[in-house]
């Protein structure tokens, strides 16, 4: 469970890094349009997982282990970022990229949620790692019931390309398989699902096979 959510949460911090670093140097209203665009795809994202865990996650563990506090540090934090996000989400989708769009104002949103959004990813990695103490049947049950919920988001043509250009396949020392899928599938993100909105997937961090590559709008 915890190195699940550590894949996710790295995704989500390598694709703000990428729009926070790349956002100055975006000019041209068809390069301004993809930042917006690739930025709405994982607000979307980053929103779906947190409610998905307060939908199916939080409520579930509070049964399981009979304490009802022991996610209430995690519901704190999603409330401490999640007007910032909702924010630059709204900003989104009203600003005209051929005169509305302000670089200032962009990483001032940014830099007024990033702080307690990182703190939160961070944190609950351990909150998970400390439910090694309760029995593991009932917990993958849990687990495997709300993943079918959570990764429910988005069209195929927007959180797949995102999802497979977020991720670090060598992360750990490449031990683990995220996403979990056969190596087709990447072909068929790369050639199928990310020719829509090819433009977007230029601010990813990685490539579709998950390897590190040059951010490509830094000068």
């Amino acid at each position: 469970m915890a190195t699940d959510m550590c894949y996710v949460h790295n995704l989500f911090i390598r694709g703000l890094n990428s729009i926070y670093l790349q956002s100055p140097y975006v000019k041209t209203p068809n390069d301004i349009a993809d930042l917006l665009f690739y930025t709405r795809c994982l607000l979307d994202c980053i929103m779906a997982h947190h409610d998905g865990e307060e939908m199916y996650v939080f409520p579930d563990l509070e049964e399981l282990t009979g304490d009802p506090e022991i996610m209430q540090v995690n519901t704190d934090q999603h409330e401490a970022f999640h007007d910032g996000i909702e924010t630059l989400l709204e900003y989104t989708k009203i600003t005209d990229p051929a005169t509305g769009y302000s670089q200032e104002r962009f990483i001032e949103i940014i830099d007024s949620f990033a702080p307690a959004l990182y703190t939160h990813l961070k944190e609950e990695i351990d909150t998970l790692l400390a439910l090694d103490k309760y029995p593991s049947e009932p917990l993958k049950a849990m687990w495997a019931k709300a993943d079918k919920h959570i990764n429910d988001v988005g069209s195929f043509d927007e959180m797949f390309p995102l999802a497979f250009g977020c991720s670090d396949k060598g992360f750990e020392g490449g031990k683990h398989k995220h996403p979990p899928v056969p190596y087709v599938m990447k072909m068929v993100v790369k050639y199928w699902f990310a020719r829509k909105h090819q433009g977007a997937w230029r601010f990813c961090p990685c490539d579709f096979d998950g390897t590190p590559k040059r951010l490509y709008f830094l000068p």
